[in-house]
C-alpha cells in the first residue's frame, strides 16, 4: 500500500517513493554532519592558532558549500533523470533545517539578509552538485596523460641500440 512507482522515470526505473525520501533524508544528513564537521575544525582552527576572527564567515560558506555539494551530488547521482530537480529538493530541505536548527541555538526565529543569502548560496550549490552529477566520467583507457609524440619515436625500427651489424 505505502509503495508508489512513477511511469514517467521521475525518480529511478521501478524505484519507489518511500525509497526516494530514504536515499533524500540520507543525504541530507551527510550534508548536515558534513558541514557540522567542517565547522567545528574551523572553530578549532580558529581557537587555537592566531588565524583572524574575520574568517569566520568564510569559513562557515565554505562547510555550507562543501556539505551541501557532496549531499547534491550523491543524491542527483542516485536519480539521474530528475538529477538537478533532486539536488534543489535535497539543497532547500537542508536550507530549511539549518535554519530551523540556527533559530533554536539562537532563542529566537529572525528573517535576515544573511538568511537570504545562506538560502541563495545553499540553492545554487545544489544546482551545481545536480549538473557535476550528470557528467559523463573520463572513459577508462582511453587518455593515458602525456604526450604521445615522443614515445612512438623511440619504436621505430631506425633506432637501434647497442651494436650493429
Amino acid at each position: 500500500m505505502g509503495e508508489l512507482f512513477v511511469k514517467d522515470g521521475s525518480y529511478s526505473s521501478g524505484s519507489s517513493a518511500r525509497q526516494f525520501l530514504k536515499n533524500l533524508l540520507k543525504c541530507v544528513a551527510v550534508s548536515l554532519i558534513l558541514t557540522f564537521v567542517i565547522l567545528v575544525i574551523a572553530a578549532i582552527l580558529l581557537c587555537f592558532t592566531d588565524f583572524p576572527e574575520k574568517y569566520t564567515l568564510p569559513s562557515a560558506i565554505a562547510a555550507t558549500v562543501l556539505g551541501v555539494l557532496a549531499g547534491s551530488y550523491k543524491f542527483a547521482g542516485w536519480n539521474p533523470d530528475k538529477r538537478i530537480i533532486s539536488a534543489l529538493i535535497l539543497a532547500l530541505i537542508y536550507a530549511v533545517l539549518a535554519y530551523i536548527v540556527g533559530c533554536l541555538v539562537q532563542g529566537k526565529v529572525m528573517i535576515s539578509g544573511n538568511t537570504a543569502l545562506f538560502t541563495a548560496i545553499v540553492l545554487a550549490t545544489g544546482a551545481i552538485g545536480g549538473i557535476l552529477a550528470g557528467r559523463p566520467a573520463k572513459p577508462a583507457g582511453k587518455y593515458k596523460g602525456g604526450s604521445g609524440i615522443l614515445p612512438n619515436r623511440f619504436k621505430k625500427s631506425s633506432y637501434k641500440l647497442g651494436k650493429t651489424g
